[in-house]
This record gives C-alpha cells, structure tokens and sequence, in this order.
C-alpha cells in the first residue's frame, strides 16, 4: 500500500464527508508542500475540488465504485491499438450468438479473449499498460479480477467480420464450442439453428 493510500484512509477519518480548506489540511497533516500533497491526492481520486480553496474526501464506496466503472470503459480500448487482433474463444461465442451466450465470467472477473502475433508482445505489453489495462496472456499464473484481457499469442489466425467486430471465423468458434461441448451445448444449438449448419440430426442430441 503506498503512501497517498494510506493517507486517504487518515483523510476520510479526520474529515470524513465534511468540507475543509487547505489551511484545515495543513493543521491536521503538516506538510512542506501542502497544495502539491492536494493536487496530487485529486488526481490521485482520492479528494474532490467543490469550489475555489475547498475540498472534500471521496466517500470510500464512491471511490471503489470509480475504480471498477473505470476498468469497465476499457471494453473499448481496442480501438485504439495499432497491431492486428481478433476477438476469440468465450468471447468469440458472444459475438457469433449475437449476445445471446455469454459465459466464463463471474461477478468478479470479466474475460475478454484475443488472439494477437507472437511478433507484436511487445507492443500489446505496453499498449495495455500506458492506458492502464488489466491483461494476460494465456500461460501466465496470477489472480485475475474485473474486466481482464486474457491475450492468446499465436503465429497466425484467421479473421472475419461480424457485426463490424474482428472475430474468429465461425468455424473455430464452432470447434471451440465442441471442446467444452458440456458448458457451450446450448449455444451450439443456436448456432445450428441461426446459420443452418446442419451440426446435429436432432437438437436432443446436443446436450447427451
């Protein structure tokens, strides 16, 4: 935990949701440097300017929820990147069903799957941290929280459009789905059905 951390948690127990000015802030926390210590702790979240020379400490459950809404408004960040991607896996099911499946997700963690080149990591490693991304790549061991990319490395992949999103093509969304048959057989279903891919003689045989 580092310094600015814990001196919210001594901000909101000395001032709790009231409004103060910086000569209160300097009488509770001597300080050489006190209008930087306030600038800093703003940008930081962790206070808010209310008017000229007043301020007030973020409520901690308005500033837990600032940090998931942020990490949130990454689903887009994609847009931005300047190597080649495609959306895969889980990921590719949602998109192919048309939102009508989404799965491998709980109320913590909320995966995105790419598939990126093995010749582009660099890049992706410091495309994800400069706009403050949570990311993986798939041999990596760490505990995942919130909207996480989970990056798959490969030589090569293939693409198509659906929607106006890169998405694996739907045959590999279909192998995929096969894979893991026990979690994914309903959506083959309405895979089956929605493209006429003639998968099963009769859908009773999806789930058996």
């Amino acid at each position: 935990m580092n310094r600015y951390t814990k001196m919210y948690g001594w901000l909101y127990n000395s001032f709790n949701n009231n409004t103060f000015s910086i000569d209160d802030f300097r009488m509770n926390f001597p300080s050489s440097q006190p209008a930087k210590a306030v600038h800093d702790l703003i940008k930081l979240g962790f206070m808010k300017s209310i008017k000229r020379g007043k301020y007030k400490v973020v409520r901690p459950e308005e500033f837990i929820n600032r940090i998931v809404r942020e990490n949130l408004e990454k689903d887009d960040i994609l847009v931005h990147a300047e190597r080649r991607y495609v959306f895969s896996d889980s990921t590719a099911v949602n998109i192919w069903s048309d939102g009508y499946y989404w799965t491998d997700f709980t109320k913590g963690f909320k995966p995105i799957h790419i598939k990126v080149l093995k010749k582009d990591l660099g890049y992706w490693k410091d495309f994800f941290k400069t706009n403050d991304v949570e990311y993986v790549f798939d041999d990596e061991h760490k505990t995942l929280f919130g909207l996480t990319y989970v990056v798959h490395p490969v030589d090569k992949f293939e693409t198509e459009l659906k929607n106006n999103i890169h998405v694996v093509p739907l045959e590999e969304t279909i192998r995929f789905c096969k894979q893991n048959q026990f979690v994914y057989g309903p959506v083959l279903e309405y895979l089956d059905k929605k493209y006429r891919l003639h998968l099963f003689k009769n859908y009773e045989q999806v789930l058996s």
